[in-house]
């Protein structure tokens, strides 16, 4: 139960961005069916069914997370609050979890993948469009917007407007490369691609209209925006969106160019990309691109609704004075204090059952070492990620042959924050490591170590051509991805909220270039060989090295004081 306790709020936070993933999914697939794909031919009708039974699948999972929604946040209500039953089924989130259960179930039902394509889209949409509206409506119940006492039908209005918005673009994007990797026929490749390419560029338009309307009504200044929790993540979606705004531009552009196009991608007679116009294989490539990009921004907005809103965070604002400060050029730290000087280690019942953070305060007035430690090792880690990342950059030229081995920086560093991050647990520590795991803190250290090992072991037999297998190439990219989507969940428990969040601003730039370089590098392993001197091949093969060595930087730069 304790574990439980200490994790609650970063389980609640993937359980929540599961629910609006797959919701993004089953509203933007029946979107997309109704209104882009259309059945005909064997491969019109056979790509109908296809995203007819994904859009079923993603109805499953849908379910699943809104069940486990439900029991997480009842088992935590009912076990520090002891609430009758009645009280818990009155509750907002239980009445809004059934709802969202419930017609995600009878979506299950409606959605018959073996009723053939031959039905018509139309009246498939209509059969589903009450259960979607009330699984968007059972989301919009438990948003911001229903729980503030002004200016409530306007902001549940933006919320609903804007998460439609998203699922007509991003979750739409999958069955759109379903029906293309299907479709044999350029011109109705095109087609699909022209379809898809309007109704994007409408949810696009509403998702910055709502987007912007719901700013001005949670964030209302610019000081909020920069100095709360809140503000800080709409600017980290905001930067996110800008990459995915550049990949769906790029999309446009490219569909657009399908008109006249009509030279095809040379390649091998088995490639199954040989036959299809240059522009319409980039639009494939990069919306796989978007889909990774968009999801780790809906990752991010279900961070959103752990924070309060800006304009209600009127207390421990951060001045622009104190963020220029911390992030000020400063010499790194690589020299640290003993193991013997830290504070000694909270115990774990200590630091649950002490809710008046007597504890905390405590180890913040003794903090001075542990913080010199905490900022060495940021820096050493700073140091090796930049060799990394200068040793992927010159791996591209003949003349460093031995740069070719810089994946293998990734275990040095794995077992370097294995070591160095929680120094009050085993290997440096009192606390056993099976122990250690019942902190989330610790977890997602011991999480990323087992990233940063993967990521050595499959990419050096990549750079080194041990692996050839295309799927072995694939695993950095979408490791370094899902590193930088996890990273935005991370936090550290200072006792002090300004620096709190100073710290959460550093971990957050990380993690908007780690998914930058992960699906920039996923575009330069994607893209086939025959394509590596096109523009769009050479700029995504120089952003993920460029990428690494700003974290490089950041982390050379880190403080927490």
């Amino acid at each position: 139960m304790a574990w439980f306790l200490l994790d609650f709020g970063l389980l609640a936070v993937l359980l929540r961005a599961a629910i609006l993933a797959f919701q993004s999914l089953v509203i933007g697939g029946l979107v997309y069916v109704a209104f882009v794909q259309t059945p005909g031919g064997p491969a019109g009708d056979l790509a109908t069914l296809r995203c007819r039974r994904g859009i079923r699948w993603a109805a499953l999972a849908l379910a699943v997370s809104q069940l486990l929604y439900v029991a997480v946040n009842a088992a935590i209500l009912l076990g520090t609050l002891q609430l009758s039953f009645r009280d818990l089924v009155t509750a907002d989130f239980f009445i809004a979890g059934t709802v969202g259960l419930v017609a995600s179930v009878a979506l299950i039902l409606v959605l018959n993948p073996f009723g053939g394509a031959a039905a018509s889209n139309r009246q498939f949409l209509f059969k589903s469009l009450p259960f979607a509206l009330s699984l968007l409506a059972a989301s919009i119940w438990t948003s911001h917007s229903v729980a503030r006492m002004d200016h409530r039908l306007v902001t549940a209005l933006l919320t609903g407007i804007h998460q439609l918005a998203v699922a007509i673009w991003v979750g739409g994007i999958p069955f759109l490369l379903v029906s293309l990797s299907l479709e044999q026929e350029a011109s109705r490749g095109r087609s699909l691609a022209r379809r898809f390419s309007r109704m994007a560029v409408v949810g696009v338009a509403a998702l910055l209209a709502a987007g912007l309307g719901l700013s001005y009504f949670y964030i209302g200044s610019w000081g909020a925006l920069s100095g709360t929790a809140y503000g800080v993540m709409v600017l980290t979606k905001s930067a996110l969106l800008g990459g995915l705004l550049v990949l769906g531009g790029s999309n446009w552009w490219l569909v657009r160019s399908l008109e006249n196009h009509t030279n095809a991608v040379k390649g091998p007679k088995d490639s199954a990309d040989r036959n299809i116009p240059k522009p319409l294989l980039l639009v494939r490539r990069f919306g796989e691109a978007e889909i990774g990009v968009g999801f780790s921004i809906i990752l991010a907005a279900a961070s959103l609704t752990s924070q309060p809103p800006a304009i209600d965070m009127v207390q421990d604002r951060l001045t622009t004075h104190e963020i220029v400060e911390r992030f000020r050029p400063a010499i790194p730290r690589f020299r640290s204090p003993s193991v013997d000087e830290l504070a000694p280690a909270t115990p774990l019942e200590e630091a649950v059952n002490s809710f008046d953070n007597s504890a905390v305060a405590w180890a913040h007035s003794h903090r001075d070492p542990d913080m010199a430690f905490s900022e060495a090792s940021h820096h050493w880690a700073g140091l090796i990620l930049l060799a990394i990342g200068a040793g992927a950059w010159m791996s591209r030229s003949r003349r460093f042959p031995w740069a070719r081995y810089w994946p293998l920086g990734f275990a040095a560093l794995s077992i370097f924050t294995f070591v160095r991050a929680d120094p009050e647990n085993w290997p440096l520590g009192p606390v056993s490591f099976w122990k250690s795991f019942y902190d989330p803190e610790v977890l997602e250290h011991r999480v990323f170590d087992v990233i940063l090992l993967l990521y050595a072991i499959f990419e050096s037999g990549v750079q080194t051509g041990r692996l050839r297998s295309r799927a072995a190439a694939y695993v950095f990219p979408l490791l370094m991805a899902l590193g930088g989507a996890v990273l935005l969940l991370h936090n550290h428990a200072l006792g002090n909220v300004k620096d709190e969040l100073l710290i959460e601003m550093s971990h957050n730039s990380m993690a908007i270039l780690a998914v930058f370089a992960g699906w920039s590098r996923w575009l330069d392993v994607r893209l086939p060989l025959r394509l590596h001197g096109e523009p769009a091949s050479r700029i995504a093969a120089q952003i993920w090295p460029i990428c690494l060595v700003l974290i490089g930087c950041l982390l050379l730069n880190y403080r927490e004081a």
